[in-house]
This record gives C-alpha cells, sequence and structure tokens, in this order.
C-alpha cells in the first residue's frame, strides 16, 4: 500500500510540475504598437496610484533605448530572475551609458508573464510607480523589448543629454 501511494504522490507532483510551465513562445512585440499605447496614455491626464498626472508630449523610439532594455529583458530570461538590477549588478544608468546613450533623465519598467503589449501597457499603467514613468513629461524617449523566451518585458525612458 505505501509503494502505490509513493508512486501516485510522485506521479501527481510530476504532472503538477509539468502543468505549470507556461509556454511564452507565441508572445510577441510590435514596438510601434507599444509606442502607440505610451503614447495614448500619455496624451490623457490620469492618475497614477492617487497622484494626478496631467497629459504630456509623446515620446520617440530611441534603438540605444530598445538595445539596452533587449540585453536586460534577456539577461532576466537567461538568469532566471525578475529585478531592475542586472545579474551583473548593472543599473539602467550603466545598460544605457553601455549603449553610448548620453542622458539627463532616465527610467524603467519591467515585467513577467503578460502575453501582449496591451495586456503589458495596461499592467504598467495601474501600477503607480510604472504609470509614473510612462505619465513622466521630462521623459522624450523610449525603448522596449521582450525577453528571447517571451516572458519578460522592459521599457526604458530617458531624456538625451
Amino acid at each position: 500500500m505505501k509503494k502505490a501511494l509513493i508512486s501516485v504522490l510522485v506521479f501527481s507532483l510530476g504532472v503538477l510540475g509539468i502543468a505549470q510551465s507556461i509556454d511564452y513562445s507565441d508572445v510577441k512585440i510590435d514596438k510601434r504598437e507599444m509606442l502607440k499605447l505610451v503614447n495614448e496614455a500619455r496624451m490623457t491626464r490620469r492618475f497614477c496610484g492617487g497622484k494626478r498626472q496631467e497629459a504630456v508630449p509623446p515620446l520617440q523610439w530611441n534603438a540605444k533605448l530598445a538595445k539596452a532594455a533587449q540585453k536586460h529583458a534577456d539577461d532576466m530570461a537567461d538568469n532566471d530572475f525578475f529585478d531592475h538590477i542586472g545579474s551583473d549588478k548593472s543599473t539602467v544608468v550603466m545598460r544605457i551609458e553601455h549603449e553610448d546613450y548620453l542622458w539627463m533623465a532616465v527610467g524603467e519598467n519591467i515585467a513577467m508573464g503578460p502575453r501582449s503589449v496591451k495586456e503589458v501597457v495596461e499592467g504598467w499603467l495601474e501600477s503607480p510607480g510604472h504609470c509614473s514613468n510612462i505619465m513622466n513629461g521630462e521623459f522624450t524617449e523610449m525603448g522596449a523589448a521582450l525577453s528571447h523566451d517571451g516572458k519578460y518585458w522592459v521599457q526604458v525612458f530617458a531624456t538625451p543629454r
């Protein structure tokens, strides 16, 4: 009886482990859609948490910021962590400077798990800190990326010097 019970438990744990593994291979990023949704959000006065944010000018896409975002997204995927600090202890400032971006203001949003651009932007807008980054009128440029496994999103905001 004990052997049968142990076998059932092991089998059940194995099945649960497989069921909990989520496939993100179908998740894609559309950079134009990302910029469009962010700029639409910036056109409307809104509350980020309890703080009122006025409408602000649209952002421009920046390839250097997108490259820094891509490297951080892939770092999180490759090293299985979720943080603004990279596996090499890098910060967003260090990552954009590594891309030769000279900045006056910088910010970063990260997310894990959303399955579409729309879903990740909506999630960021519902989070006070992330929403504040999106609505920050000091930022004039943005780059964003999705990790190669489709699980991690990174959005980098900045203003060039």
